[in-house]
């Protein structure tokens, strides 16, 4: 029962054994360094045993895997391993067969799996997850936002903004942990705006997914930074200077990036996220030179769709023949190996500030569910689009799976092409 790095990753080595039975689906560069089980701790009994570690647990989606949320790694494994990795929640034996043993030699390279010198009580909490699985979830916690942003999907949030209760955020990503979730995004409005943000800090913390903060930045200080117990904390810088502030605001730049210095220099995972607009179309080079010299470890290019406060500042849009290759700087961030068929958005759910849960932000209004309802009784409701549906067919299909849905319908129909993912791959 060995696991197998997926072809995307040609820097780890493919196992030739022919008893390979799972492989890797995931983002991280590189891996540890490589144990042998004879390094690994012994019982009582003088057998290596060995544990998993604690950012890793077991997600049942469409096929078995290994989830490690410190690394946003996924490993896909056969069901004959499965046993053995809930076994070695507490502690569990190396086993003696070369195919046992090189399985166990790359799960301690890989992080999977540590040294235990004794058994120790832990059990995973798993389960089967829906299908198609909801992998993603974006958490609006609320409306309310110290900027107004010119491009800004949700528009005005009016003199009271929506926001969820602390009781209806803990029941949500309870759920979705239960869900089999990976990725939790925590988004608003501005997030550290919330009253109570910093018990909603202290409750992902050590949960069996990964939580992720989405923030403009401007309310990070160094105490904010020392304290955040988010896996990853991605702050939105969209140009240089002046580019940037035609966006957001005077004064927003360079706070912007002294908040990703400041989360960096606490060893907070750092993503920096860039909306292209008329205005930064020539920062990319100084940009890339940026979030580079940051440190961050995933660059997420985007482009604003014609919703919200964008309806009204047009002259923002730029031409997807000019866009689309700019997509191709972003870096990180990677989908785990998504279910076949499906087009964009097939894993992703959100949920938004006032209650509503729809198939992405941009569905705010078309919702298929609500908190009070639950996720998993939206999740059966939210429509998806197979890639047979699509007006588009050409070889990169199953690489942008269509791309965008909102954006495609913005350019003429739900079923036709993102224009932005055809300049970006080449092929208009």
């Amino acid at each position: 029962m060995l696991l197998l790095p997926d072809a995307a990753h040609p820097h780890l080595p493919r196992e030739a054994d022919a008893g390979v039975a799972g492989r890797r689906a995931g983002g991280k560069e590189g891996g540890a360094a490589q144990m042998s089980p004879e390094e690994a701790g012994t019982g009582a009994g003088g057998s290596a045993l060995v544990r998993m570690t604690p950012a890793c647990s077991l997600k049942l989606l469409e096929e078995p895997a290994v989830y490690n949320r410190e690394t946003d790694e996924l490993y896909f494994v056969s069901d004959e391993a499965v046993p053995f990795l809930e076994s070695s929640a507490s502690g569990v034996a190396v086993p003696g067969d070369d195919a046992g043993r090189a399985f166990v030699d790359f799960c301690l390279a890989e992080g999977i799996l540590e040294p235990a010198g004794a058994p120790a009580a832990r059990k995973l909490e798993f389960g089967q997850s829906p299908l198609p699985s909801l992998r993603y979830l974006l958490l609006h916690i609320t409306g309310r936002c110290n900027l107004a942003c010119a491009h800004c999907f949700q528009g005005e949030p009016g003199a009271a903004a929506e926001e969820l209760g602390f009781e209806d955020i803990r029941a949500v990503i309870a759920e979705f942990e239960g869900m089999q979730g990976l990725r939790l995004m925590v988004s608003g409005g501005e997030p550290l705006l919330h009253p109570d943000f910093w018990r909603i800090n202290d409750l992902v913390a050590g949960k069996d997914i990964r939580s992720i903060l989405l923030t403009n930045g401007l309310l990070i200080d160094d105490g904010t930074a020392a304290r955040l117990d988010f896996n990853e904390v991605q702050v939105s810088i969209d140009g240089i200077g002046a580019s940037h502030e035609s966006l957001r605001g005077p004064g927003t730049f360079e706070r912007a990036v002294a908040a990703a210095r400041r989360l960096a220099a606490a060893g907070v995972q750092l993503s920096v996220a860039t909306m292209i607009h008329a205005g930064n179309v020539d920062d990319f080079g100084r940009l890339e030179e940026l979030v580079h010299g940051l440190g961050a470890r995933e660059w997420s290019i985007d482009l604003p769709s014609p919703a919200g406060r964008l309806g009204a500042n047009r002259g923002l849009l730029v031409d997807p023949a000019v866009a689309g290759p700019l997509l191709n700087l972003s870096f990180g961030g990677a989908i785990h190996e998504p279910a076949p068929g499906y087009a964009c958005g097939a894993h992703l759910m959100a949920v938004m500030a006032g209650g509503a849960i729809a198939r992405c932000g941009f569905y705010g209004g078309e919702p298929a569910g609500s908190v009070s309802g639950g996720l998993a009784a939206a999740w059966d409701r939210v429509r998806r689009t197979t890639l047979e549906e699509l007006d588009c067919d050409c070889r990169f299909l199953a690489e942008c799976r269509g791309g965008c849905r909102f954006r495609a319908a913005e350019d003429g129909g739900e079923r036709g092409v993102d224009l932005c993912q055809c300049y970006r791959y080449g092929v208009k």
